[in-house]
C-alpha cells in the first residue's frame, strides 16, 4: 500500500492531526461533566456523590471498551473502527438531552456513549501515533494529545455559552453533533503504521548507531506478549507510577463543584478556570514531549526524569489545595496539577512504547489505559464526591491523593530493565 502523498510532508504528521482532531471532540464529551452535571443537580435535585457515579461508570466504561480498540485495531481496520465510534458516542451524547431519571444518565453518560468514544479516543489514536515516530515520539504524541487539553480549553467553555443561551437539553444535541463529525473526519486521516506503506518512522531509516546505542530503537520491533509483559516487574511499577491519575480525575471532575459552590466564585469564572486547568496540560504536553525526545536523543538512556515532574508536581498540587481560600488559590493549584499532569499524560505512552517496542502497543496501552484511567481515575470523582458528602469539604481527598502520588513517584524510581532488553532504567 502506497500512502497518500501530502506535497512533500511525512504522511506521520497527517496522522497526528487526524489523532488531535479526533481527541479534541472526544475529550469534550468526556469533559462535559464538569458543567452538565451542575445543571442537572438544579434541575433534579441530584447531589455531587450521586451524579459522580455517572462520571466514574463513564471512566471505566471507556477504559473497558478502550481496551476493546486496543485489540481490536488491526482487526477491523483502524479508521473503520473510529468512524463507528464517533457515530455512537455522537448520539449517546445526542440522546443525553432527554434524560429525566438518573439511571438513564447512567446508562447514557455511563455506558452508551463511552462505547463510542473509546472506539476514537486515546487508546487507538496514541498508539496509532506512537507506531509512526521514534526520535521524535515523544513530541508527537504531545502534539497529538494538546487535542484532547484543547477541547477542553475551547469546547467546554463554547458548550458552557450554549448552555446559557439554548439550555442544557439542546446543547447535549450540539455536542453529540460535534462528536460524530469531527472524530469521524479525524478517524479518516488514521493510518496503521509506517512500515505498511513502505516508509520508515520519522520518515527516515534508521542509522546502524541508531539501533545499537538507543534504548528505544532496539525494542521498537520486539514482541511481548501479554503474559511476559506481565511477567515484568516494570510494568506493573509502570502501573502504579500513574496512581496520580486518582488525583488528576477527582480534581478535574470536582473543579467546578469547588470554586462554584464551596468557594463561592462566579461559575463563569470556574468554567474558565477548568479551561485554564486544561490549557497548562497543554502546555506540560509539549514540554514534556520536546525535553523527553531531546533528553533520550542526549543520553539514550530514558524518560524518567521528565515524568517525575509530573508525579511531584500533582503531589505538590493537591498539598497546596488544602488551603485553598480563593479564585487566586485555585487558579494556582489548577496550574500545577495540569502542568504535571499534561507531562505525564503525553510521556507514560512513549514511555511504555520504550519498555516494550511499538508492534503490541495498541493492546498492552490499552491494557495500561484500563488499569490507570479506568481503574485509577475512576476512583477520583467518587473518593472526592464521598468526602464530600460525608464531611462537607475535600481536604481529605486532597491529602489521600497527594500520599498516593509519592506512591507514584517511587514505583517510578524502581522501574527496572525488562526481562528482553537491559538497556532501559
Amino acid at each position: 500500500m502506497n500512502l497518500p502523498a501530502r506535497g512533500g510532508i511525512f504522511y506521520g504528521w497527517v496522522v497526528v492531526t487526524g489523532a488531535w482532531l479526533a481527541m479534541l471532540v472526544s475529550s469534550a464529551a468526556i469533559s462535559s461533566f464538569a458543567i452538565f452535571a451542575p445543571e442537572l443537580e438544579a434541575q433534579f435535585g441530584w447531589s455531587r456523590g450521586m451524579s459522580s457515579w455517572g462520571y466514574t461508570i463513564n471512566t471505566v466504561a471507556i477504559a473497558v471498551f478502550g481496551l476493546v480498540a486496543g485489540m481490536l485495531a488491526d482487526r477491523i481496520g483502524l479508521r473503520r473502527m473510529v468512524v463507528v465510534g464517533a457515530i455512537i458516542g455522537g448520539v449517546g451524547m445526542a440522546l443525553l438531552s432527554q434524560t429525566t431519571e438518573l439511571w438513564q444518565f447512567y446508562l447514557l453518560f455511563g455506558f452508551v456513549a463511552p462505547a463510542g468514544i473509546a472506539l476514537c479516543f486515546i487508546v487507538p489514536t496514541v498508539a496509532t501515533v506512537r507506531r509512526w515516530f521514534m526520535r521524535r515520539a515523544a513530541v508527537a504524541i504531545a502534539v497529538a494529545m494538546t487535542g484532547s487539553g484543547l477541547g477542553v480549553v475551547f469546547l467546554i467553555p463554547l458548550l458552557q455559552h450554549t448552555i446559557n443561551v439554548i439550555g442544557w437539553s439542546y446543547a447535549y444535541i450540539v455536542l453529540g453533533a460535534i462528536m460524530a463529525v469531527g472524530a469521524s473526519i479525524g478517524g479518516a486521516m488514521l493510518r496503521k503504521d509506517p512500515e505498511s506503506g513502505g516508509a520508515y518512522p520519522d520518515g527516515l531509516k534508521p542509522t546502524v548507531e541508531e539501533i545499537a546505542s538507543r534504548a528505544d530503537f532496539s525494542t521498537r520491533m520486539e514482541k511481548w506478549s501479554i503474559r511476559e509483559v506481565f511477567r515484568t516487574s516494570s510494568w506493573w511499577l509502570l502501573m502504579f507510577a500513574q496512581l496520580y491519575q486518582v488525583a488528576v480525575m477527582g480534581i478535574f471532575g470536582h473543579l467546578v463543584f469547588w470554586g462554584y459552590k464551596d468557594l463561592g466564585l462566579p461559575k463563569a469564572d470556574v468554567v474558565w478556570i477548568l479551561s485554564i486547568f486544561a490549557l497548562i496540560s497543554v502546555v506540560g504536553r509539549l514540554f514534556g514531549g520536546f525535553f523527553s525526545d531531546w533528553y533520550m536523543a542526549r543520553f539514550k538512556i530514558s524518560r524518567k526524569p521528565v515524568l517525575f515532574v509530573c508525579t511531584l508536581g500533582v503531589a505538590i498540587g493537591c498539598f497546596l489545595a488544602m488551603n485553598v481560600a480563593s479564585q487566586t488559590g485555585l487558579i494556582a493549584v489548577s496550574l500545577i496539577i495540569g502542568f504535571g499532569y499534561g507531562v505525564g499524560l503525553g510521556v507514560f505512552p512513549a514511555y511504555l512504547g520504550d519498555l516494550f517496542g511499538v508492534i503490541n502497543v495498541p493492546t498492552l496501552f490499552g491494557i495500561m489505559f484500563f488499569f490507570t484511567s479506568g481503574v485509577f481515575g475512576a476512583i477520583g470523582p467518587v473518593l472526592f464526591g464521598y468526602i464530600h458528602d460525608r464531611y462537607g469539604s475535600y481536604e481529605l481527598a486532597f491529602l489521600i491523593t497527594a500520599i498516593l502520588c509519592l506512591i507514584s513517584t517511587v514505583s517510578l524510581f524502581l522501574i527496572k530493565p525488562s526481562m528482553k532488553d537491559k538497556a532501559i532504567t
